[in-house]
């Protein structure tokens, strides 16, 4: 060993037994010696065991096959900076706090479906008593999350506060502050200021104002000192006003519980040169304009991207993003907890890169991002720590079983934190749902589209329709779906699952969707022509494209050109995977192409009411399919196929 090394861990040493006692208890890492805490005692004996050159299983902290100066470092840190939490399962991590005189408390456990029953036993048998401990529940909680284990991926850190009144007592408990507002604005720096594993605290409030408060403007500064901010403050007048405050905040953070890892592959260049990586849809002339980046400078010697800005979107990855690979000229950044703030979903097509040209005082593209190099974007389940605090003060008596009930229906809500709005699983196979809001559109073309035989007679007239929200599948229904419903696969095209089913009838799919309903307990249903063409036209933010999503066809379809004229003996020939274009503006997959599509209504002129259409024996197809021609694949043709035809060009798409 070099004696310089020596010296530094003997003078390291004896300064920190001078320093005196720092004792961190814990029973994950660092107690080398096994007598319950992490301290010098354990550095002493790693010191020892260095100088020996002995090896002892337990001195060897990180495991790399030696005791060295790494363990040593790592027992300073946890005695500097308290003990190493175990990674944890990703997912919902919960505990509650009932005050009144006292703090009842459910430590920080996992809530999944095995567990939930335990949370709301433990709301079951909480009571009032006198008294109501706000600041110094709040107080406790912060520091449960901080102490809590720590969960892969965690993105949301919240507290969530409910109380019938102002604060009794909480000063009784802490030497630390002279008066109410003291400890309130101490709570506020915590809530803001503080970071738990480097996440903000969302911390909400919701008060019942009542005849209990004689001091109004003091309980709506609570209310407001013990959240993160005030529109996440809500006064209420009722248990029920509440429970919907309760609702609504276990939406936002549910809401919020995905996020995706980007990688972009893109070539080095010079130290100080600025990148952007432009995540929206821009142009040369609109890059200026774009409102969802990632910017940074790049060096060269670290093969890191610094001083990063997140616009218009967080990142876990920090302000200094270093490559996670090289590949001749070409550098991998990998960054991590990406969540938009539209609460929309990464495009990889809109993804593009641009360099500062400080001569011209713009943006110029690069045109080494390429296609073939499109940048990977993986979804990952985000995990949260929640506490929930309840006030059970003899003042909520006659609410009591009220506020449980609703707490209860909270928690319940939570539990369902790793589910993604608009999934569902039937039968092992899952699928995805989209949200579609309501609105007007004008459906058909005009005259003029149809004289120049760009459209057919049967678009005509171009007229308006309203539709309601609904919800349509992100994806054509699959052979793996369809098999998981009806146990059979009608398909001719069957070399994957993920391939569309085809060779069904309207009247089949009758019947597959009977039975999803009876599996689900849901009202899935075709989509009527309407939906599907406001759909396919991507909805409110639909831009005209002529196909669904692009004006390019080859973006979003498999069509006669890539998917017929190949030959039967091309492996592209026929249907292909639902999702392998890009998708439209709504997020939906092969609107355009791949099989066409049954709609419930029946097929008649645009002048007939939807309703009477219903009982014509033909129905309305859409969408164009694997060997349409481009006229064919347009949002807004229409096609038609009697109720009992079954063929590899027709498939179907859910609605609800």
């Amino acid at each position: 060993m070099r004696l310089t090394t020596l010296f530094s861990l003997i003078l390291l040493s004896t300064v920190m037994a001078l320093a005196g006692p720092r004792h961190i208890y814990s029973n994950i890492v660092g107690d080398v010696n096994a007598d319950g805490e992490v301290n010098i005692a354990d550095i002493n004996v790693l010191i020892g065991n260095i100088l020996k050159s002995n090896y002892d299983p337990l001195s060897d902290l990180n495991e790399d096959g030696e005791v060295n100066i790494a363990d040593v470092n790592l027992v300073i840190g946890i005695i500097l900076h308290g003990p190493v939490n175990p990674i944890v399962d990703t997912g919902m991590y919960m505990g509650i706090i009932g005050y009144n005189q006292t703090l009842t408390t459910k430590d920080i456990s996992y809530l999944d479906s095995t567990t939930v029953a335990g949370f709301n036993s433990f709301v079951g048998d909480l009571a009032t008593r006198p008294g109501r401990l706000l600041y110094y529940s709040v107080d406790k909680a912060l520091d449960a999350l901080f102490n809590a284990p720590h969960p892969d991926h965690l993105q949301n850190v919240a507290v969530v506060t409910f109380t019938g009144g102002n604060d009794q007592g909480s000063l009784m408990m802490t030497d630390k502050y002279d008066t109410e507002a003291e400890y309130a604005q101490a709570l506020k720096t915590r809530i803001t200021e503080e970071r738990v594993y480097g996440r903000p605290i969302k911390a909400f409030t919701v008060g019942l104002l009542n005849d209990n408060v004689k001091d109004a403007n003091q309980f709506r500064n609570n209310l407001y000192a013990l959240s993160s901010d005030s529109t996440k403050a809500a006064e209420v007048n009722s248990v029920a006003e509440a429970n919907i405050c309760f609702q609504s905040i276990a939406d936002d953070l549910v809401k919020r519980n995905m996020s995706e890892t980007l990688t972009l592959v893109f070539p080095g260049v010079g130290t100080g040169t600025r990148i952007r990586f432009t995540l929206d849809e821009v142009n040369d002339e609109t890059v200026n304009e774009s409102q969802v980046y990632i910017e940074g400078t790049f060096s060269l010697k670290t093969r890191s991207l610094t001083n990063i800005i997140y616009h218009g979107l967080t990142s876990t990855a920090g302000d200094s993003v270093a490559a996670s690979s090289e590949d001749g000229m070409f550098v991998s950044l990998v960054f991590e907890g990406i969540q938009l703030d539209s609460e929309e979903r990464i495009e990889k097509k809109n993804i593009q890169e641009w360099y500062w040209v400080d001569g011209q005082n713009e943006w110029e593209r690069s045109t080494e991002f390429s296609v073939d190099r499109l940048p990977d974007v993986e979804s990952t389940y985000s995990s949260a720590l929640v506490m929930l605090l309840l006030d059970c003060s003899s003042v909520m008596d006659e609410n009591f079983d009220e506020l449980k009930t609703a707490a209860n229906a909270f928690i319940e809500r939570m539990q369902n934190y790793n589910t993604i709005p608009g999934m569902y699983t039937v039968n092992g196979v899952t699928f995805q749902m989209v949200s579609v809001d309501g609105g007007t559109f004008t459906m058909g073309v005009d005259s003029a589209m149809v004289d120049a035989g760009m459209a057919s007679v049967d678009e005509l007239p171009a007229h308006e329709v309203t539709v309601e929200p609904f919800a349509i599948g992100q994806t054509e229904v699959t052979q793996e779906l369809w098999q998981a419903v009806m146990g059979t696969n009608p398909s001719s095209f069957t070399n994957n699952p993920q391939r569309p089913v085809e060779q069904v009838s309207w009247e089949d799919c009758q019947e597959f969707i009977s039975r999803l309903n009876a599996l689900t307990g849901k009202n899935f249903r075709l989509p009527t022509e309407a939906e599907w063409e406001f759909a396919a036209r991507g909805g409110n933010k639909g831009r005209g494209m002529t196909y669904a999503g692009s004006d390019n066809l080859d973006d979003v379809a498999w069509y006669y050109t890539n998917s017929y004229v190949v030959g039967p003996t091309s492996a592209n020939f026929g249907t292909h995977a639902v999702g392998s274009k890009h998708s439209n503006e709504l997020g939906l997959y092969d609107m355009s192409g791949n099989v066409y599509e049954w709609c419930s209504d029946g097929y008649a002129p645009y002048e007939v009411e939807p309703d009477f259409a219903a009982g014509i024996s033909r129905r309305v197809i859409r969408g164009g399919c694997w060997f349409s021609v481009p006229m064919d694949c347009r949002s807004t043709n229409r096609n038609n196929e009697s109720a009992d035809m079954r063929i590899y060009t027709i498939g179907l798409r859910l609605a609800m």
